[in-house]
């Protein structure tokens, strides 16, 4: 991926069009600039301090640092309520400043065309949305990641009133959750220092097919959607990987089995399974996966472990005893087999 996180226009990509992740925060749609973001997390046990500013769930220390962890609902104009689990944080950067924003959940990565998005009709001082993009029927307010440090980073911030500890799951299972993940993130941490050295930092989207992991590198990636609000028409006399097109706003799309591309098994399409969306040289194409972990930053250094896999495989390592896979979209999007049939 190239250092800014920016898709270069080799991936067919105008410059007014850019990356945002999608997310929800009390069943309204936010979006944030890809480029500010280095990853998507699971939510760990999170320190919560006795007395913070407004807004500051607590800290928690990633790969070395301890960061801030935003709720965003006190910048919104929301009451905070219970989190859970199954939330995630985006671990986000501005100016050199590192911070976690919380999120319910991660709805999508979509490209905006920046010259469709709106100003709001109205000023309101230390607003963090100045923009509104829209999409379909729906409004996405759009995150003024600067005005957002700015209110966390001011030194006469007021304090806070929430109790975020009465907020956090409380059984203990949950807690057990928690506080694995955060033992985990400080055993497999990698100290880094600021200013960001953007070379080292390369974002993938994790996804799964059965019990593996795969990677793929976000700057092939258009957008993710969920299968339930798709409907997928059968092709005749095609190749059995090959499950059928899909109309994507107006656009058809031939959806690819990924599992029996790779391994020639058969992927059974559950309620929970994904589309990703990829851009090839002159064509698109939809993914079909089991479930879309989350948003990460593999580091140059990782030591790959040779397994002897197939071409379609870039690369793989070791975590936790568990195996992952980078795939060679190169090798995937440029297949034979593909134009055979599309």
């Amino acid at each position: 991926m190239n250092n800014n996180y920016t898709i270069t226009s080799s991936s067919g990509i105008h410059e007014s069009q850019k990356y945002y992740i999608v997310f929800t925060v009390k069943k309204n749609k936010y979006a944030i600039n890809i480029q500010n973001i280095m990853e998507v997390i699971n939510i760990p046990d999170i320190e919560i301090p006795s007395v913070a500013p407004d807004g500051i769930i607590g800290i928690f220390n990633y790969k070395g640092l301890m960061i801030n962890v935003i709720d965003l609902c006190p910048f919104l104009g929301f009451h905070s309520s219970g989190f859970s689990i199954n939330n995630q944080l985006i671990i986000a950067h501005f100016e050199g400043n590192c911070f976690a924003i919380h999120t319910e959940k991660i709805d999508n990565i979509m490209q905006f065309d920046i010259g469709q998005t709106q100003d709001l009709p109205f000023n309101i001082e230390n607003s963090i949305i100045k923009e509104i993009y829209k999409y379909e029927e729906n409004a996405i307010n759009i995150i003024d990641i600067k005005m957002l440090n700015t209110l966390i980073s001011r030194q006469d911030a007021p304090k806070s009133d929430i109790n975020y500890i009465e907020l956090f799951p409380s059984d203990e299972k949950s807690k057990q959750i928690l506080k694995l993940r955060t033992l985990q993130n400080n055993k497999n941490r990698e100290i880094f220092s600021f200013p960001f050295n953007l070379n080292t930092l390369n974002q993938y989207i994790l996804f799964t097919l059965d019990n593996h992991n795969y990677y793929l590198d976000l700057k092939y990636v258009k957008e993710f959607i969920s299968i339930k609000r798709l409907n997928i028409t059968k092709l005749p006399y095609t190749q059995d990987f090959i499950k059928g097109i899909i109309n994507l706003k107006g656009d058809f799309l031939v959806v690819i089995d990924l599992k029996r591309f790779l391994n020639n098994d058969i992927n059974k399409i559950k309620e929970g399974s994904k589309i990703i969306v990829v851009q090839g040289k002159n064509f698109n194409l939809a993914f079909l996966v089991d479930e879309i972990k989350f948003i990460k930053n593999i580091e140059n250094s990782y030591n790959s472990v040779n397994t002897n896999s197939s071409k379609y495989i870039l690369s793989e390592f070791m975590e936790e005893e568990k195996l992952y896979s980078i795939l060679n979209f190169d090798k995937i999007i440029n297949d034979e087999r593909l134009y055979v049939n599309i």
